[in-house]
């Protein structure tokens, strides 16, 4: 806050002063840490910027999930004004000229029974977040420090109209072994979708913006494992 404050206007201090207390607050409960807390900071600072009132830790249907960042603006032109937003609307309890934007963030943690299949466990665990989250926001986004590669099946960049259903059949299964409480519906991973992806520099305090499929594009192409390009 020391740092950003003097390069940030009173609107977003005041916000940001608000996740602050309130990320201080979880952690005296040992239920965040700072390393975490202090990305939400740096990505929320970013979202105010585009106009968002963002709140972090939020609880969506009744706290069966909680969003690492939640975040309200009018709706852009470009978000269609169809029945499925309609229903997010709804969900939320929100007008239908808002739109939310969830942000989760993934340091990359892979717990110790995972410990011999860790690029499995990371690619189901944002699968199912991208599933889980999209049904209960207009907007979906994965946010990252620098040094991490997340881990996102190339399928769920694809638009949900290219989508192979046997690779979609195959995700679900994947998650099944993990999630089921409840268990994540079929239809969940066919129409998700990813917005954006942030990559935040906290020794920097600057948050990028960046395309998921050029994301993927430019991880795959430092591996070699590069087969074609997707479109936006």
């Amino acid at each position: 806050m020391n740092q950003l404050g003097p390069i940030s206007n009173a609107e977003i201090v005041d916000q940001l002063t608000r996740i602050r207390d309130r990320l201080v607050e979880l952690n005296r409960k040992r239920l965040v840490k700072i390393n975490h807390s202090v990305m939400q900071v740096l990505c929320a600072r970013h979202l105010i910027e585009q106009g968002y009132d963002v709140v972090c830790e939020h609880p969506l249907i009744g706290g069966q999930l909680i969003a690492d960042l939640f975040a309200v603006r009018d709706r852009e032109p470009e978000l269609e004004h169809d029945i499925e937003n309609v229903m997010i609307s709804e969900r939320l309890g929100l007008p239908v000229e808002k739109e939310a934007l969830v942000v989760e963030i993934e340091t990359g943690y892979v717990p110790p029974k995972a410990a011999l299949y860790p690029t499995r466990y990371r690619q189901t665990r944002n699968a199912a977040k991208i599933a889980r989250y999209c049904r209960y926001s207009h907007r979906f986004a994965l946010a990252t420090p620098n040094y991490h590669v997340l881990q996102i099946p190339e399928i769920l960049i694809k638009p949900p109209e290219l989508r192979d259903m046997d690779g979609i059949r195959q995700i679900k299964k994947d998650c099944d072994l993990f999630y089921t409480s409840p268990p994540i519906p079929l239809d969940a991973f066919t129409i998700s979708e990813i917005d954006h992806i942030y990559v935040i520099n906290v020794d920097h305090a600057s948050v990028t913006q960046i395309p998921p499929h050029e994301y993927l594009d430019t991880i795959l192409r430092a591996q070699g494992l590069l087969s074609h390009q997707f479109k936006s």
